[in-house]
């Protein structure tokens, strides 16, 4: 406990009744405040959440890319989001994947060997989702946007 404040000789008022007195802080004491809860962090606006793709077999399995935004491509060369060099039978801009507001889509970008979802080669913009494995060239790929 702090001990009670004493007038000083230049004070002629009791202890606590000056103005200055009601704002004095004792420097030994300790200061309790109230808790404050936690903000809960504001939702992640759309336009920022990632495409996700994973290598799921093929020469470079294990391989995975996250990118922010509404394209993402894949091919053998820098500069595209998902970059296979070790896939001779990937083009060097072989597929791509768009995002409009919430939808997404697969196309194949002229590709010599095609991209294929199952064993169907893609002839034009196809809708995707998560969870969606396609091919390109020798590699499998998964599509799991977060």
């Amino acid at each position: 406990m702090s001990q009670p404040h004493e007038a000083t000789p230049e004070s002629s008022q009791p202890a606590g009744d000056s103005p200055e007195d009601q704002h004095a802080v004792d420097l030994g004491a300790t200061m309790v405040y109230p808790a404050v809860a936690p903000v809960a962090p504001a939702p992640v606006p759309e336009e920022f959440l990632e495409i996700h793709v994973e290598v799921l077999g093929g020469p470079m399995d294990g391989l995975d890319s996250r990118q922010k935004g509404d394209a993402f491509t894949i091919g053998r060369v820098m500069g595209c989001q998902l970059v296979l060099p070790q896939d001779a039978s990937v083009s060097m801009h072989h597929a791509r994947i768009d995002r409009e507001g919430q939808s997404f889509f697969l196309s194949d970008l002229d590709s010599r060997n095609g991209t294929y979802l199952g064993d169907q080669r893609l002839v034009d913009r196809t809708p995707i989702g998560p969870g969606t494995t396609f091919t390109v060239g020798r590699t499998q790929l998964e599509f799991q946007p977060r």
